[in-house]
């Protein structure tokens, strides 16, 4: 007999090894590695930065970021899975160009916090991670699982906008005049 995790409100039963929920699984831990990973990467940066404001940004990510892990603890737990992160090629990668723009821009700079704000881009591999992963939730009917995820990619967004507003009305500008 098949095992089955009945997830959805309407009783319906979802083969617990399906194709969907194995890639949906592994994105998790993509995800999870990647959310892990920006507990390194956020303290550099934000001690990295100049700017007051984008090392409160930073501050207030990295808070977030914590919270970020433990919603998905928390769906790992609900799906009967060890919280298990997996980190991929492409946030290494994203990391070594954070690391050679602070390495290759002037201390103290605005030129530096814009390209601090560019290492960032991490952001965007998130709310890809995320919105997959609330879509994939949605088809496998795990309501609950789905607003946890799409309150992260909310958050998610809404980083990305901070630091996008950030960077075109104040640090760009003055990195402009360096």
């Amino acid at each position: 007999m098949e095992k089955t995790i009945d997830q959805t409100p309407s009783g319906r039963e979802i083969p617990k090894d399906s194709s969907l929920e194995k890639l949906f699984l592994e994105e998790l831990k993509e995800l999870y590695g990647a959310e892990k990973h920006q507990l390194l990467v956020l303290p550099l940066l934000k001690k990295a930065a100049s700017s007051q404001k984008l090392q409160n940004v930073l501050a207030s990510h990295l808070d977030d970021t914590h919270e970020h892990i433990r919603r998905l603890e928390t769906i790992f737990g609900q799906m009967g899975q060890a919280a298990e992160p997996r980190t991929s090629e492409a946030i290494l990668g994203i990391t070594r160009e954070g690391e050679t723009v602070i390495e290759g821009t002037e201390k103290g700079s605005a030129t530096r916090d814009a390209g601090i704000i560019v290492a960032t881009q991490l952001e965007h591999y998130e709310i890809t991670g995320y919105g997959s992963l609330a879509q994939h939730a949605r088809t496998l009917e795990y309501d609950e699982i789905e607003e946890i995820l799409e309150l992260t990619l909310y958050e998610e967004k809404e980083i990305d906008d901070l630091l996008t507003a950030l960077a075109e009305n104040y640090i760009n500008t003055q990195a402009k005049q360096e």
